[in-house]
């Protein structure tokens, strides 16, 4: 599947293409069924505090995309690694992205 923007109404696995449901909560429990995440393009910003002479560099998020991972697929491990390389796109070397087939 792309990492195409979710729209309303049903919902899919990113990796598999199920459908995904919402969360059910019962008086003693609840069930998840989907772990979401917002990841994008991003670029480094410096931020100057008043309260820190040293500048803190961070990653702004530019362009939003919600990845929907079902809880099946979230237990896998070549999953986990992708998720990782979709959080922190900036962390993914040239040889990781061109295993996992890039991160866009």
């Amino acid at each position: 599947m792309s990492l195409a923007t979710v729209t309303k109404g049903a919902r899919h696995c990113r990796h598999c293409g199920r459908e995904v449901g919402e969360t059910l909560h019962t008086r003693s429990s609840y069930r998840v069924d989907y772990y979401a995440m917002h990841t994008g393009d991003v670029e480094p910003i410096t931020i100057l505090r008043p309260d820190d002479p040293e500048p803190l560099t961070v990653w702004r998020l530019l362009h939003v995309t919600e990845v929907l991972t079902c809880v099946d697929c979230y237990r896998l491990p070549h999953v986990q690694r992708e998720r990782e390389a979709l959080f922190r796109p900036e962390a993914v070397t040239p040889d990781e992205a061109a295993q996992s087939g890039g991160t866009s």
